[in-house]
């Protein structure tokens, strides 16, 4: 690192600590500039490359390859600067995004349409994890292989780009609650807000909504408009 023209901690291990820090971490496993969320890590808060730019955290468990492409080839450029990184070093063009953008069981999300189990199709966030409406990532809008996110595969999102998501406090498949509102809300939404809105979407589900968030398939179809043509 004392030699390097930079730094890319690629995967949230070498950027945060990741899994290898988890539980009673014996081998004092830390990320590159940060330990956990705290600034730090191995070579310590205040280490720049030559060109003043921090390390570089490709977040990610594991991280997209395009997320690493693209930053190499930003760097390559010369044309990455500290103005492309978020507060945890992050690099912007996918940190500034979360996962809840482009998911595509964004309707059972909006009517607070939930999936009871994995096998469904109702959103994941209010009883089996989820995290995507708080993780700082473009995984549904740049899928992965081309086809595929965690949330279209039928799995929770679990912030594998956030330090600490190791080890969340609960089963990475339950949703922990308060008087049965999540903990975790989404990002920048007020409690109360979101406890009004969820009321009334609930109120104003469709039943095509409704039955299909508890289905593995959909079994009510849109309804077809009058006469056919969407007038």
């Amino acid at each position: 690192s004392a030699r390097a023209g930079h730094v890319v901690a690629v995967g949230s291990c070498a950027a945060f600590g990741g899994m290898t820090s988890s539980g009673a971490n014996p081998t004092d496993a830390c990320g590159l500039q940060y330990d956990g969320e705290q600034a730090g890590g191995l070579l310590g808060a205040d280490w720049r490359a030559p060109d003043g730019l921090p390390v570089i955290n490709v977040a990610g468990c594991p991280t997209h390859p395009g997320w690493v492409v693209e930053t190499l080839l930003g760097l390559a450029a010369g044309a990455f600067t500290a103005a492309e990184l978020d507060a945890l070093g992050r690099p912007r063009f996918y940190a500034d995004k979360l996962v809840h953008h482009g998911c595509s069981r964004n309707e059972f999300y909006e009517f607070k349409a939930s999936a009871a189990e994995l096998s469904q199709l109702g959103c994941l966030m209010e009883n089996l994890g989820c995290k995507g409406t708080q993780a700082h990532a473009d995984c549904n809008t740049r899928l992965w292989n081309g086809a595929g996110s965690c949330p279209e595969g039928g799995f929770a999102c679990i912030a594998c780009t956030a330090p600490g998501f190791e080890e969340p406090g609960h089963p990475f498949h339950q949703t922990p609650k308060l008087a049965g509102i999540p903990i975790g809300l989404p990002a920048d939404m007020p409690k109360a807000w979101f406890v009004a809105l969820a009321a009334l979407s609930k109120s104003a589900t469709p039943r095509r909504v409704r039955e299909n968030a508890h289905a593995d398939h959909p079994v009510v179809p849109p309804a077809v408009p009058r006469g056919g043509n969407g007038r």
